[in-house]
């Protein structure tokens, strides 16, 4: 019994209590939300990422501050915070990539209010 209850109030909170999806995804790797903007860059100027490469990213943020930001993904590593800027490393496994892409899931909070930004960064062997 008490874990069907568990179950319940675990099930109400993530359906009620998760963040607003307000979800991008584009080739040029921006994202804009009024005068919140994100940009993505993979710093060897390629438009994708290699398998099993240590690649450095950088996310830059626009009127967002970074301390607010979450970054999920898989085979990343957040190296710096620096000047609203986050550099990230990716090394991206075969068995991590969803449609030949790996995706990065990023939470910002705007006055109490969360938006996510789902990136989708195409992967090549």
């Amino acid at each position: 019994m008490k874990k069907t209850i568990f179950l319940f109030i675990f099930l109400f909170c993530l359906t009620n209590c998760a963040p607003k999806k307000d979800i991008a995804q584009n080739a040029n790797f921006k994202y804009v939300d009024g005068n919140k903007k994100i940009e993505f860059e993979i710093l060897t100027g390629n438009n994708y990422l290699k398998v099993n490469v240590p690649t450095l990213t950088k996310f830059k943020f626009q009127n967002i501050e970074p301390k607010n930001v979450t970054l999920a993904g898989r085979t990343i590593r957040a190296l710096s915070f620096e000047n609203n800027e986050i550099i990230v490393e990716m090394s991206p496994e075969k068995k991590d990539l969803e449609n030949g892409n790996l995706v990065i899931r990023l939470t910002y909070k705007i006055n109490k209010e969360f938006k996510k930004f789902v990136l989708n960064v195409p992967v090549k062997e």
